[in-house]
């Protein structure tokens, strides 16, 4: 049986996580100061954690489908395997986060900075990440490697010098990106409009260009 607490009883909830409970499901716990926090293999889905903050926090392999993160704080999470399909983050800080794994199909990302972030084989399908800030961090190279962005919104998202190799592209919206010096070998670019993207010094060998629309100015 879930014997989540009610309402936005935080102490409750440190209480029952301590006792092993795992499931804590429509939860409103907002402004959580949650650092260091276990919250490995949790079933959080439907919860609101609004501007919580959960930096260095372990969520790995946890469920939280449908949940709200918008302006929490997150740096250097572990995030890998989460499932997060369909959430809320916008203006959250991921920066530093481990993501390997991890599924935000269909969620809503405005804003978010995902600075340094270890994502290789992660899932952004039809994810909105306008304005995202995915440029490296000071001492750790952002890696989305073999990521799945098909059909996500990255307008005037930054990804200067980002590893995007192998990272399925199709369909994605990618007016205003800047893409400058980013790793993209072998990812798909198939049925993008690149007219008003930044892809000065962008590494493209093998990359794929079915259908994808160019400046007039570019030039392998």
């Amino acid at each position: 049986m879930n014997q989540s607490p009610s309402g936005s009883d935080i102490k409750e909830f440190l209480r029952l996580l301590g006792d092993g409970e795992r499931i804590f499901r429509m939860l409103h716990l907002e402004d959580l100061d949650g650092v260091n926090l276990n919250l490995r293999k949790c079933d959080l889905q439907g919860s609101r954690l609004k501007e919580a903050r959960l930096g260095h926090a372990n969520l790995s392999n946890s469920i939280v489908n449908g949940c709200c993160f918008q302006q929490a704080l997150l740096w250097g999470a572990d995030l890998s395997g989460i499932q997060a399909i369909n959430t809320f983050w916008q203006e959250a800080d991921l920066s530093g986060s481990r993501m390997q794994g991890a599924d935000f199909r269909g969620s809503l990302m405005h804003r978010c900075c995902f600075r340094g972030v270890v994502a290789a084989n992660s899932q952004w399908h039809e994810s909105r990440l306008v304005e995202a800030d995915f440029r490296s961090g000071l001492d750790q190279l952002t890696d989305l490697g073999e990521s799945d962005f098909e059909n996500a919104d990255l307008s005037f998202a930054l990804l200067q010098g980002a590893n995007l190799h192998g990272a399925n592209l199709k369909g994605c919206c990618l007016y205003g990106a800047d893409f400058s010096k980013a790793d993209l070998r072998e990812a798909d670019l198939s049925g993008c409009d690149l007219r008003e993207t930044k892809i000065e010094e962008t590494q493209l060998c093998g990359t794929k260009f079915d259908g994808t629309i160019f400046p007039r100015s570019f030039s392998f």
